[in-house]
């Protein structure tokens, strides 16, 4: 499973500096994403690049110090798939104010085509705005409190 280790050891980074070209080496050209408000479907196009930095200007002003993989369990499901079930922590901490601390739990899907594993699928089992709005992190419209 070096190659999963290794594909969330990069997706951790990318978490980290919202490197739009290291995140979009991880996912497929279109992937499905999901958590308790439903699903969506995404392109790995300039738009995502435009969501990554909208979410380091976000991020940013929450705070944001660090997004770390505490635990991988995968299952490999046959020669192109694989499901990871990972648990993340996530700190923020605005100047002057209390660290906060998050733990979120996400099972992804990764397909590998042959170069290396992408995400395609995953369901965040958190609603994680709702997560930060309750932490008073931002307000109804997603904005920085």
């Amino acid at each position: 499973m070096n190659r999963i280790n290794d594909f969330f050891a990069r997706y951790e980074q990318a978490a980290n500096n919202f490197d739009p070209v290291l995140t979009a080496s991880l996912y497929t050209r279109e992937f499905l994403a999901a958590d308790p408000n439903g699903v969506s479907c995404g392109r790995n196009d300039p738009a995502l690049a435009h969501a990554m930095s909208a979410r380091r200007t976000l991020f940013d002003a929450l705070g944001f110090q660090q997004a770390k993989v505490l635990d991988v369990v995968a299952t490999t499901l046959d020669e192109h798939y694989t499901m990871a079930k990972v648990h993340w922590f996530m700190r923020f901490a605005k100047a002057g104010g209390p660290a906060r601390d998050f733990r979120f739990f996400i099972t992804y899907f990764l397909y590998d085509p042959g170069d290396g594993p992408k995400a395609a699928f995953w369901i965040s089992h958190e609603d994680e705005q709702r997560v930060m709005r309750e932490a008073g992190l931002i307000d109804e419209a997603g904005s920085p409190l």
